[in-house]
């Protein structure tokens, strides 16, 4: 149990048993000069356990110290470098799973063993965790309080820790808690010796009662309705009935007390101020002293493990160890045998004078005796108990599955495997395992056939180089018995094989030539080799010559491997040999911008490249346009001053297989722009037609018309017209670059037609429009090449228009909705429009 730290330096005559003395403790080294302020021992064991300490008494470091050896020695894990918060309370659910608290509101949890922390937060405004405890290991509590008064807070959990919920209710200044059962809880603290008590599992919490209103109470504990808690000045008050009723005793040594430990209605020991603990053994009724260690050190914390080792911590870095009291254990003469042997077990208890033993499986199946002899008729494994007695009380040892019983064993199946081996190679055999088994005797003979090399129920051969014959091979099962029968033997053949060589060449070639050779650097008479690509046979085979072998020239590309053989035997040679096939680059990504070059002296070009070029090579053309020096896939012209036109950028990759395709080659244009206009220009009055120049990147654009308006497109490098009435129109644009270079198009002429106003049967006897009025699709013939059709609606709005060149064409008209429209045909020489009806 835990509480906060008060020396108060009031000595008073003792009125306990003057019988001063150190009944079965014994200080061990804790390797600090800490304050060991809580000792806790995960259920089940003695051997684990961890101790939470601090420097001082207030905010000062600390350290966690942990023993694997029931407290005879302690390392410290907590802080692995530098320092820590101090440390004041310590609770481990499991030896892996465990929760620590301090100051400065440190709250961490370990789930494995403490190798690790993961810090929790359960409060934020500075408290110091003053102690916590779990009923099982899924329920516990955490209690802290402000340093510097008595404000408390206590934090519950139900999930084993991963989820805390703070509690309500009365506080009153806890120092530590303890459980009475699953649900009840009792916490006592300041002020007025203040008892308080939840019976939903902390979750809340009522005063239950008061006692002296100057004094602190600061230890409690409880074994069932059976408690004590005790606190300055010797004050000691106990329960029978759960905290229904409180009796009040003080000792009168002026001592103040702390570490608290109920072993039940009867015992209990506590203990504080100058290293002294005491003990009753009549539920409180007379005391005894059970430690005097003639010192100043205080006792803050007493525990006693599961096996009744019990433990103390003090300041000053003191930890006392006592035995426990009694204690079963055994050990047997051996854990493994046959059946039908004796075993003798003998009693290794602590404290022990009488003895019930308990036998699964053995004969006889229980004993009295200290040391009793044992036989077992029936393999297995088999649990002993023995539990001691000293008068008094009882302790209980069961080792389950301590002793393991085997008999005679079953003989092993035929080694499974080949029988027909060969020189040089290694096989691997196996025999199904069997039942008790604990190993195998392989056994080769004769030995000269090769090297043997077992593993349980399976064992490797490795064939001698120079040895052929018969052999055998065989096995047994082991245990604690001996060995059973061997098997039946294996009986098997060693014949001659290959000798591995190494396969050579290879390597790879240009698309076009004659392959690569591969060789082997030896062979022997009598072997054929045969060539596999791939894992697949090639069909290449050579015989052996006694020397170096060539399989000729090899085209496929793959991964080429060798196997020789004879009539009884093959080997993979040594080495796999890559063949590849080498291409020329493929035509590399055309160059990039700039296209238009007004007055720059130089510009510079990039490519994306192509595949399987080592290198480039650049090309400008014509020669007299500049010249070019590229590095890789980047190039820089210098342009010529006096040049003016078109140029050609290009480029193509080189590797050792020779030259690629050369890239599309850019067009350049060099000096000032030159658009030409591109579109109709025999049109309909009031139609709409599309004119554009060439597109250079950066270039904008102005359009200047005549007999017509641009509807669309004007500053880019095409717009729609609306013409307008019959006559003729002109179009043209000026295009200035990016880098401020201008030119201007030659002026297109435009012919505009009075094609709407037309009657059916003017300017082409020889057209016809069939049928009229259609519904789905409409047939135009005539007597020249109908280059193009265009339909108009009443509004002379273009909505479909078809590109042709011959002297039919059919034009789908299912997207046109009912009502009057004008076709405009448009042939070789003349341009006809005619009225169509779509219904």
């Amino acid at each position: 149990m835990k509480s906060y730290v008060f020396i108060f330096m009031i000595i008073a005559g003792l009125v306990f048993s003057n019988n001063f003395y150190a009944q079965g403790w014994e200080q061990v080294s804790s390797g600090t000069t800490f304050r060991i302020f809580d000792i806790h021992f995960p259920e089940g064991q003695s051997e684990i356990g961890y101790a939470a300490c601090m420097d001082g008494a207030y905010d000062d470091p600390g350290q966690l110290l942990k023993t694997e050896d029931t407290g005879e020695t302690w390392t410290q894990i907590l802080p692995v470098s530098g320092s820590m918060d101090g440390l004041e309370c310590v609770f481990f659910t499991s030896v892996d799973t465990g929760f620590i608290g301090g100051w400065n509101d440190y709250f961490a949890m370990t789930t494995d063993g403490g190798d690790s922390w993961t810090d929790l937060t359960l409060s934020t405004s500075g408290k110091v965790f003053r102690d916590i405890e779990f009923w099982d290991s899924e329920n516990g509590v955490a209690l802290c309080r402000t340093p510097a008064t008595w404000d408390a807070f206590v934090y519950v959990t139900d999930d084993g820790g991963t989820t805390w919920t703070e509690a309500t209710g009365e506080s009153h200044g806890f120092a530590c808690l303890t459980y009475s059962d699953a649900n009840t809880l009792f916490a006592v603290g300041a002020p007025n010796q203040s008892i308080s008590r939840s019976t939903d599992g902390g979750n809340t919490w009522s005063l239950n009662h008061t006692g002296n209103p100057t004094f602190f109470l600061l230890g409690v504990d409880f074994e069932g309705d059976y408690g004590v808690a005790v606190g300055q000045f010797a004050d000691t008050y106990i329960t029978t009935d759960q905290g229904e009723n409180w009796t009040y005793t003080s000792q009168s040594t002026g001592d103040n007390f702390e570490g608290i430990y109920v072993f039940n209605s009867d015992s209990t020991i506590f203990g504080g101020m100058n290293e002294v603990m005491y003990k009753t053994v009549d539920g409180g009724s007379n005391w005894t002293v059970e430690y005097d260690g003639s010192g100043s050190n205080y006792f803050y914390t007493i525990f006693f493990t599961d096996k009744g080792w019990g433990f103390a911590g003090a300041s000053g870095g003191i930890i006392l160890r006592r035995q426990a009291s009694l204690l079963a254990d055994f050990y047997a003469d051996s854990t493994a045998t046959c059946v039908e042997t004796s075993i003798t077990y003998h009693d290794n208890s602590i404290g022990a004078t009488s003895w019930e033993w308990t036998f699964e499986g053995g004969t006889p199946p229980s004993s009295t005796d200290q040391n009793p002899v044992v036989t077992y008729d029936s393999p297995g494994s088999y649990d002993v108990e023995l539990t001691v007695y000293d008068g008094d009380v009882s302790d209980t040892e069961t080792k389950s599955d301590y002793m393991n019983i085997y008999e005679a064993l079953d003989q092993p199946d035929m080694p499974d495997g080949p029988a027909s081996v060969c020189t040089g190679q290694e096989y691997n055999y196996d025999t199904p395992e069997v039942p008790e088994a604990l190993g195998y005797e392989w056994e080769l003979s004769p030995d000269d056939a090769g090297i043997l090399t077992p593993d349980e129920n399976t064992a490797s051969l490795v064939v001698a180089d120079d040895w052929t014959g018969e052999f055998t091979l065989r096995v047994r099962a082991t245990n604690i018995c001996g060995g059973g029968d061997w098997s039946d033997d294996l009986e098997g053949t060693v014949y001659e094989g290959p000798v591995a060589y190494n396969l050579q060449g290879g390597g790879s070639y240009c698309l076009g030539e004659d392959g690569v050779e591969i060789t082997l650097d030896n062979s022997d008479t009598g072997i054929e080799y045969e060539l596999y690509l791939n894992s697949e046979a090639t069909g290449i085979i050579v015989e052996g010559t006694g020397s170096e072998i060539s399989f000729g020239l090899v085209t496929e590309e793959g991964y080429y491997t060798c196997i020789g053989s004879n009539d009884n035997c093959e080997l993979n040679m040594s080495e796999q040999i890559q063949v590849e096939i080498l291409y020329p680059p493929t035509e590399p990504a055309a160059a990039e911008v700039p296209d238009v070059i007004c007055q720059e002296s130089s510009s510079d070009y990039t490519s994306q490249g192509a595949d399987d070029a080592d290198s480039y090579v650049w090309e400008l053309t014509p020669e007299d346009a500049g010249s070019i020096v590229a590095t890789g896939l980047e190039a820089t012209v210098e342009w010529n001053a006096e040049f003016s036109g078109t140029a050609y950028v290009s480029l193509y990759g080189i590797n050792d297989c020779g030259e690629g395709d050369p890239s599309e080659a850019l067009e350049v244009s060099v000096g000032a722009p030159n658009p030409v206009v591109e579109g109709e220009g025999l049109v309909c009055d009031w139609s709409e037609e599309i004119y554009a120049v060439e597109d250079h990147a950066g270039s904008s654009y102005t359009w200047e018309v005549t007999g017509g308006t641009i509807t669309m497109g004007q500053g880019t490098y095409t717009v729609t017209v609306e013409w307008e009435g019959e006559g003729s129109g002109t179009i043209m644009v000026s295009e200035e670059t990016a880098d401020g270079c201008e030119g201007e198009s030659e002026q297109f002429g435009v012919t505009i037609d009075d094609c709407t106003r037309i009657g059916d049967n003017e300017h082409d006897d020889n057209l016809s429009i069939s049928p009229n009025p259609a519904t789905h699709q409409v047939s135009i013939m005539s007597g020249s090449v109908i280059e193009q059709i265009s339909i108009f609606d009443q509004t002379g709005q273009l909505v479909k228009r078809v590109d042709a060149n011959r002297a039919k064409i059919s034009v789908d008209i299912r997207e046109l909705r009912k009502g009057i429209y004008f076709i405009k045909v448009k042939t070789s020489d003349r341009i006809t429009a005619r009225r169509l009806m779509v219904r």
